[in-house]
């Protein structure tokens, strides 16, 4: 049997040809391999006295100084790519910068305002009115021509309404008993109360009544004049 030459001649040809593009192949697909590991495995050397950031493969990270004995900063392509994408700087500001004094702080002094000096009110002594209500011989009803005496203290309650008033019954000492002389002194004051409340409205509670028989006798030499009834005023 007869062998083809040139049929061997172009397959050994083919094969070699297949052998030595699969070799290629191979060393396209390692340096495609090895070159991004030798890249991300380049270091730089910085002699910056700042501290600057070691980013290891495993995302973590370390600061040193520039210039730390015996240590090498180390800046990798990953530390570039994360820069690039993320906005990442390669260093860091000295985080030892002097802190800038503050302003000093100035206290506002403001003057002392005196306070208003407080004026204590004066306090007025207890004083009689001037007119007395005079009353007849054992009788305790008001006379007309007594009304005005009593009006008179009206008027100085309304003006004063701060006051109060005593209103004190009498009796002459010449004539009655001390008994009778007691109570129409009670009668008397009694009936100058009522017309201060009922008929001029002065309050219930800015009048006292008192009374003292013939005992206290305001009147030493007009025996008659002691038959009356005296506004005390309290101011």
């Amino acid at each position: 049997m007869s062998i083809n030459t040139n049929k061997i001649g172009i397959y050994l040809n083919t094969k070699y040809i297949i052998m030595k593009l699969r070799l290629l192949l191979s060393f396209m697909l390692l340096g495609l391999f090895v070159f991004p590991v030798k890249a991300q495995n380049a270091t730089t050397t910085s002699t910056s006295n700042d501290p600057a950031v070691q980013l290891i493969s495993d995302d973590r990270v370390t600061i040193l100084r520039g210039d730390t004995p015996g240590q090498t900063v180390v800046l990798s392509n990953a530390a570039s790519n994360r820069r690039k994408y993320f906005g990442c700087p390669d260093s860091i500001p000295s985080l030892c910068a002097p802190v800038k004094d503050a302003p000093p702080i100035e206290a506002e002094t403001r003057p002392i305002k005196n306070p208003d000096p407080v004026i204590a009110p004066v306090k007025k002594d207890p004083f009689f009115l001037p007119n007395p209500v005079f009353f007849r011989i054992n009788k305790y009803v008001i006379d007309a021509s007594e009304w005005s005496k009593i009006e008179l203290a009206v008027n100085y309650l309304n003006e004063h309404p701060g006051s109060t008033v005593v209103v004190t019954g009498y009796a002459d000492k010449k004539t009655g008993t001390a008994k009778i002389n007691m109570k129409l002194s009670e009668q008397r004051s009694n009936e100058v109360a009522k017309a201060l409340e009922t008929k001029y409205g002065i309050a219930k509670n800015r009048i006292s009544v008192n009374w003292k028989g013939d005992g206290l006798q305001p009147f030493q030499l007009e025996n008659d004049k002691n038959r009356a009834v005296l506004f005390l005023i309290n101011p």
